[in-house]
């Protein structure tokens, strides 16, 4: 409302009294609204002023824009109240991702690192200390790792001086024996030839006594003559007992010879022995897989240490292996060799081909994969039954490669082995269940209504890319895989994923 201050006030239209001075001018509207103070109840006595109108109008004006500032305040007060009850009736869905159950081949892969070995291998060593006198030459020079080499080949010797004498000695003593042992034989002829005679004229002497006995009874001959044959027959007698003697002496004899020659011959072993300690000798037909001695150098029996297998492939002089047959020696741990049995699958490859596929940055998914292409294919040969006592480990040995592929004596490999298999398990993604209270949960989504299922599973293989469930989940359910921590039995959500068969499940 626009107020105009040209407006005469209400006072001018009335009659005039003669008698009243003049009012004053005002300087201002405000001062036409507001009766001069010095009137006081002079001008009020005088007559009746009619007050001016504005006031009333401001007033009128200030009780319309508080009602319409009420209405304003009340209508916004109930705009929140009116939109949020379509907010409760509607509640929000949880956005998930899910893929479908599906039926496959489970397999749970066993995983361990080892060292290549050939079934038949050798380690030679020197049994004596002495200086390198000779490494055998193959096609003129010195043998080396990969030469091949036959059984009985001499591939390297020491100084043997000491055992060279040591045998001439045991070779003199068993000249010595033998000898004896001849002469032995020689005084037991000569004593039982002895013997023979002896027995002889035993006989004989025994006769004439018999035949003059006779003639002293018929009183031919006289007693004395009687008794010089009697004197004969006790001296032939005697004359027995000593050959006897003289023969078992002689056996005696014989027998210890025999025993000389004995201990001789073993004295000779055992220097030749000596001597094939201080010689290399192949004992397979193979190839020198390791050889770390020189001509010259001197070989301590100390310098070989068999602590481990690497210790060993670094100190022993020579070492020949059978290249046509391979086996892989694996360490595994308790609780993952309870499930490996002789005659399982396995799938070897070297450390270097899986650390380039690492840095390439392979899964383990891709590490199986190439180790099922590149690698070797062959089964569990051996199970130890007994722990390593230091490591508390359990040996496993794999053999029976139809073919060999890259593997390489004392490389060090990679085994992956199948411990267990379901041709049609029902399987979910790694990362799908939830365990609470010593259990495992799943999230099922039912397509109809859009919500949650919680189901209590039983988990079977636990492969690479995926778990078993033995029981709660059916082939082409859907499985929360993606969102699972915020879901409650009942809680509406959102599929934002994909099945494995590459269905879209945005809804």
């Amino acid at each position: 409302m626009k107020i105009d201050d040209s407006t005469p006030p209400l006072s001018s239209s009335l009659p005039s009294n003669p008698n009243s001075p003049p009012p004053p001018e005002p300087s201002s509207p405000i001062a036409t609204l507001v009766p001069d103070a010095r009137q006081g109840s002079t001008s009020r006595a005088k007559g009746f002023q009619p007050k001016s109108i504005w006031p009333i109008a401001i007033l009128g004006m200030l009780v319309v824009l508080g009602g319409v500032g009420w209405k304003a305040y009340q209508s916004l007060q109930q705009v929140p109240t009116a939109e949020a009850e379509p907010t409760a009736a509607i509640p929000a869905r949880l956005p998930v991702r899910v893929v479908r159950a599906e039926q496959r081949l489970a397999q749970q892969w066993v995983f361990d690192d080892g060292i290549v070995w050939p079934v038949r291998r050798r380690v030679l060593t020197f049994q004596a200390d002495g200086d390198i006198e000779t490494i055998a030459k193959v096609n003129g020079r010195d043998l080396r790792a990969g030469d091949y080499v036959t059984q009985g080949q001499l591939l390297a010797t020491i100084d043997d001086r000491r055992q060279q004498s040591a045998i001439d000695t045991a070779q003199a003593d068993l000249t010595v024996a033998i000898k004896q042992q001849q002469q032995s034989k020689a005084a037991l002829i000569q004593a039982q030839a002895n013997l023979d005679k002896v027995k002889s004229d035993l006989e004989l002497a025994k006769t004439e006594l018999v035949r003059n006995q006779r003639l002293f009874d018929e009183g031919v001959i006289a007693a004395s003559d009687r008794d010089v044959y009697a004197n004969q027959v006790d001296q032939a007698e005697a004359a027995l007992r000593s050959a006897e003697q003289e023969v078992e002496s002689a056996a005696d004899g014989i027998e210890a010879a025999d025993a000389s020659i004995t201990a001789a011959e073993a004295r000779l072993r055992e220097t030749k022995v000596d001597l094939e300690d201080t010689q290399l000798v192949a004992p397979i037909d193979g190839v020198v897989a390791y050889i770390n001695i020189r001509e010259g150098e001197y070989w301590s029996s100390q310098r070989l240490n068999t602590s481990s297998d690497q210790e060993t492939i670094e100190s022993a002089p020579i070492i020949l292996v059978n290249p046509q047959e391979f086996e892989v020696e694996l360490e595994l741990q308790a609780d993952d060799a309870e499930t490996i049995r002789p005659g399982q699958l396995a799938y070897v490859v070297l450390e270097e081909d899986v650390s380039a596929a690492q840095a390439a940055g392979a899964s383990t998914n891709d590490l199986l994969d190439i180790a099922q292409q590149q690698g070797s294919q062959g089964q569990v040969f051996s199970v130890s039954p007994t722990q390593t006592p230091g490591s508390r480990g359990t040996k496993v040995s794999i053999r029976n490669f139809p073919s060999v592929r890259n593997l390489r004596v004392g490389g060090r490999a990679y085994a992956w082995i199948e411990a267990a298999t379901s041709p049609n398990a029902v399987m979910v993604p790694l990362g799908s269940l939830v365990p609470f209270d010593q259990n495992f949960y799943a999230f099922v989504v039912n397509p109809d209504t859009n919500t949650v299922e919680q189901r209590r599973v039983e988990r079977g293989i636990e492969g690479l890319d995926g778990i078993e469930i033995l029981s709660g989940i059916a082939t082409g359910e859907w499985v929360v895989t993606e969102g699972a921590n915020r879901l409650v039995d009942g809680t509406p959500v959102r599929l934002v994923g994909q099945d494995q068969a590459g269905q879209e499940a945005d809804q």
